[in-house]
């Protein structure tokens, strides 16, 4: 299939290369193609914008040769000033390089570049047990781990046909919502936070930490590493289930009260009213994904257009707006952590009393596929090749951060330069998923 063609009938959404070719990547009918190429020849970012920075590491990591890959944006005139902020950084986070450039105060443009850190995960464990390798999987990233690793489960459950028991899928279902929950109530205190108002950020991190003590409760790890497991669930999750609710309930009623706060706030509000606009067709050209895309008018949401799991059984309502601005993507997140709020709540009435049984035997063997979930930040896509012995020969994944990174810079033309960390942290992406 044509990449034009998988574009017009679903979805692109990355591309990588191996030793033998590269691979592009799209949803069609709800399932992932791969159109795979030789390794050298025609550039497709030209076509497709989304896919420079996927073509870009191909280059730089495999030594493919591409022709015709666009070149990074120069940016020249009289009255222009250029500065650079990063790769290293006042707060303790992931190295990132930015390079500003202005006339006055206002960006004309803002380039972005990662891959500081070196990681080097996905090679390193090339030649390892691939069921072994989950618990590197889930190391990851810290704030996407159970998206990541139900993807991984999900590919290597793939591998045997496994059907997961009802039971087990319920309880990846309230440790992904669980995820997607603590992640968004920081994004709105740090939301809060780049346009000035501490007492925004103070209040959300209460909140987080409060979401961070129910999850090990719950799931036995504070950030659920390892909760979602090839298989099935980590053993004794959710054992006092009563106790958990209880406590949900009275978060959730705490969350809705700082809700009134922040979005009461009216100078809030104007600061983040026409901040950081994403247009639509920005956000669709480069391939946005998750609450950025879904700010800025786009509805694609993985839970409800590719479902998994019980998503296909309890649909979660999609959170929407268009302006495409700081507002539009804090709401969002707001109505989305409400969602979440309410699917836990439904998926703890459909498990019951029922017992979660233990992880399902699976054996690595040779196989090839991909699977994607829905993160917090957005589609949490991966690839996995093993050989006969079930080792590892490439792994691959494409992250809702390392989709959505182009779109920060977009977002901040024609910004002034203060509004830089209102609109980064509307986007709060994480720079260990590109970094991988």
């Amino acid at each position: 299939m044509p990449l034009r063609a998988m574009q017009r009938d679903g979805r692109l959404l990355g591309a990588f290369a191996d030793a033998e070719r590269r691979h592009y990547l799209g949803l069609v009918d709800g399932a992932i193609r791969d159109v795979q190429l030789s390794r050298d020849g025609q550039s497709m970012a030209a076509e497709f914008p989304m896919l420079a920075i996927d073509e870009r590491e191909m280059v730089e990591q495999y030594g493919i040769s591409l022709d015709g890959l666009p070149k990074d944006l120069v940016v020249e005139g009289r009255g222009l000033t250029t500065f650079v902020v990063g790769p290293v950084h006042a707060g303790i986070i992931e190295p990132g390089r930015f390079t500003f450039h202005s006339g006055g105060e206002s960006i004309v443009h803002l380039e972005a570049q990662f891959g500081f850190s070196h990681r080097g995960v996905e090679s390193f464990l090339e030649g390892r047990d691939a069921v072994a390798s989950a618990w590197h999987v889930a190391r990851i990233c810290g704030g996407c781990s159970v998206a990541r690793s139900w993807s991984y489960a999900r590919v290597l459950e793939s591998f045997h046909a496994l059907a997961i028991d009802e039971a087990s899928e319920f309880a990846r279902m309230i440790c992904a919502e669980l995820e997607r929950a603590y992640n968004h109530i920081f994004d709105l205190g740090v939301a809060a936070a780049g346009a000035g108002y501490g007492f925004g950020l103070t209040r959300a991190l209460e909140l987080k930490e409060r979401f961070a003590r129910i999850n090990a409760r719950a799931f036995g790890h504070r950030y659920l590493f390892d909760a979602v497991l090839p298989g099935g669930i980590r053993a004794e999750s959710l054992n006092d289930r009563r106790a958990l609710r209880s406590d949900l309930r009275a978060l959730r009623d705490d969350v809705e009260k700082f809700a009134e706060q922040l979005f009461g706030h009216h100078e809030l509000m104007s600061r983040f009213s026409r901040a950081g606009v994403l247009p639509y067709e920005t956000a669709v050209a480069f391939g946005a994904v998750g609450p950025a895309l879904r700010a800025s008018g786009g509805t694609f949401d993985v839970r409800c257009d590719a479902s998994y799991g019980r998503y296909a059984q309890i649909s979660p309502i999609r959170a929407t707006a268009h302006d495409g601005d700081v507002a539009s993507r804090v709401r969002v997140k707001y109505d989305e952590l409400r969602e979440s709020m309410r699917l836990i709540d439904v998926a703890f009435d459909e498990l019951g009393d029922r017992p979660i049984p233990l992880p399902q035997h699976v054996r690595a063997i040779a196989g090839d596929g991909s699977a994607m979930t829905e993160g917090p930040r957005g589609a949490e896509i991966l690839s996995l090749r093993t050989d006969q012995q079930g080792r590892v020969q490439r792994l691959h994944v494409i992250s809702a951060s390392y989709r959505n990174w182009p779109l920060v810079t977009r977002a901040m033309e024609g910004n002034i330069v203060p509004d830089f960390p209102l609109v980064n942290k509307s986007f709060n992406l994480c720079y260990a998923c590109g970094d991988r």
